[in-house]
């Protein structure tokens, strides 16, 4: 799937009737989502090969929902905690990572690393 196709996705899931964020917000989480799966991965082994620079099509769907989740999780000027007319919302940017870690696979070695 193409950055194209992931932002188009993103666009239809972020969708309900306010105002859509840029197009150049939405790719900075995608390019943050995709280093954090790559380097989530092979974190393990080294780190991520210079030859890897795309997320697996696996991970593709992983992606996209990591950055809903981090667009919708993310906090008004740095704020982590909100209070208005009696609604308490809380915002960890962390949410997109826990979301990453907790559906990507690191890849593993068996035996010795040299």
């Amino acid at each position: 799937m193409t950055d194209a196709e992931k932002l188009t996705m993103i666009k239809t899931l972020l969708e309900d009737g306010g105002e859509m964020p840029s197009d150049e917000k939405l790719t900075a989480y995608l390019s943050i989502a995709k280093s954090e799966i790559l380097a989530w991965i092979y974190h393990l082994v080294g780190g991520v090969p210079e030859d890897v620079t795309v997320v697996p099509s696996k991970y593709d769907q992983t992606q996209i929902y990591a950055v809903v989740v981090g667009y919708t999780q993310a906090g008004a000027e740095g704020e982590d905690k909100h209070h208005e007319n009696g609604v308490i919302r809380s915002f960890r940017y962390a949410e997109m990572l826990d979301y990453i870690h907790n559906n990507v696979l690191p890849l593993v070695r068996v035996g010795a690393v040299s």
